[in-house]
């Protein structure tokens, strides 16, 4: 994959993002985290709401014929599990939390997305 694609890639990653914010945002969600790590585990995006914490993986992709959601893997679910799982536990208080998947499929000028709340349980229970 050449640097240039790289880039192009990591751009349009970024611009999924931001449009998965503005639309948990727009839902009456607080951003909490973007891009929250722990050691080798990233969440992109911890939402709250009341008493509810969303933790949400972006998948974007480019080609029509790709489905984002696909990328969602057992692998990524455990990862993001673990990851949930340390951030509620440096939390004070008892939250609800759930998984959500944010899928946008297209380019910057022509895209679609589906927002999948609740995609998963914890594969760690």
């Amino acid at each position: 994959m050449s640097l240039e694609r790289k880039l192009r890639d990591l751009d349009f990653g970024r611009f999924a993002e931001d449009l998965a914010a503005e639309h948990y945002i727009s839902e009456g969600y607080a951003i909490r985290e973007r891009n929250w790590r722990f050691h080798h585990i990233e969440i992109d995006i911890i939402a709250q709401m009341g008493n509810t914490i969303v933790f949400v993986e972006v998948k974007a992709r480019s080609g029509r014929d790709q489905n984002p959601v696909e990328a969602v893997n057992m692998r990524k679910m455990r990862s993001i599990a673990r990851g949930a799982d340390v951030y509620l536990k440096c939390m004070r208080g008892d939250y609800e939390y759930r998984y959500d998947i944010f899928a946008l499929t297209g380019d910057k000028e022509n895209y679609t997305y589906e927002v999948i709340e609740d995609a998963y349980l914890s594969p760690l229970s």
